[in-house]
């Protein structure tokens, strides 16, 4: 698997809407600072909104963060465009937090870029019907400094869905000199015999099948990541509703929750539920989420 940033990002954005973008039209953040003063929830006029925001109150309120401006984008950006530059402007010094229909994330990208914000995390979410894997999750991610796949994961762990999450850190580990994973209940860790910067946890479901639903399916060989090396994360919630825990992870890592970084470049979390423990599908559900500081 070659984890150079074309390739990161031609995986992450392939199948949907945002691969009309080509490239990356703006850049990713090398290391700003993690703590900040301001933040403001961009809520893009899609029906994920109510949820999303839920959950980024419930990280703002675990964090004792009292400086969330949250704005609500009616009617999306082909009603908003202007408000929408306006806003980014006002922004400046502050950090982002947006969720978005991925149609109109290309047009908000490119606003975003001439701002000349700079991104930390991207994000694709999806839940179809499919009973076995409903909810799917793929995230182009600045550095493991800023990951927060493992956050979501480990809250839809504790759920009845099946998930996959992909998360790609377009910057390497600063700390490469010691083994480092994510780890949770029912899962199993492995590294790339290949390449081990890249990661996979998987729970209910072999190995082999486990790579397939990940899309880890040209790499050959793995082994297991010591237990001695693996951390859980420190935080312990659960949601009924995916969609809050999507505006949980995403708020509380862009407000500076410590999260377990893993010495890798790129991972992926995969579950499989007891046939007798799945959930009903959801209704059809896709969003882009961003983080970025303007």
């Amino acid at each position: 698997m070659n984890v150079d940033r074309r390739s990161l990002m031609k995986g992450l954005l392939a199948g949907g809407a945002l691969l009309a973008m080509g490239r990356l039209p703006l850049s990713f953040a090398e290391s700003p600072a993690r703590r900040l003063s301001r933040c403001l929830l961009l809520l893009g006029g899609v029906s994920a909104d109510e949820a999303f925001a839920a959950g980024a109150e419930a990280a703002r309120a675990a964090l004792a963060y009292d400086a969330l401006r949250v704005v609500k984008l009616n009617g999306g950006l082909s009603t908003g465009m202007d408000r929408m530059v306006s806003l980014l402007d006002q922004s400046r010094g502050m950090r982002m937090i947006t969720v978005m229909d991925d149609a109109e994330a290309v047009v908000f990208l490119e606003l975003a870029r001439t701002a000349g914000a700079r991104l930390l995390s991207m994000g694709t979410h999806a839940c179809s019907a499919d009973n076995v894997f409903p909810l799917r999750h793929a995230w182009a991610t600045s550095s493991p400094a800023h990951g927060l796949g493992g956050i979501l994961a480990s809250q839809l762990a504790a759920g009845r869905h099946g998930f996959s999450v992909r998360e790609e850190f377009l910057q390497p580990p600063t700390d490469t000199r010691s083994l480092s994973g994510w780890s949770a209940p029912g899962f199993s860790s492995y590294l790339s015999t290949d390449s081990e910067s890249v990661h996979l946890h998987s729970a209910g479901l072999p190995l082999p099948e486990g790579c397939r639903v990940a899309g880890l399916t040209a790499l050959e060989g793995w082994k297991p990541i010591p237990l001695q090396a693996c951390r859980r994360e420190t935080v312990r919630r659960q949601s009924v509703d995916w969609i809050d825990s999507v505006g949980y992870a995403v708020t509380a890592a862009a407000l500076g929750v410590e999260s377990v970084q893993e010495s890798c470049a790129s991972r992926a979390f995969v579950r499989q539920s007891p046939i007798g423990e799945r959930a009903r599908p959801r209704p059809s559900e896709q969003f882009v989420s961003f983080v970025m500081d303007i």
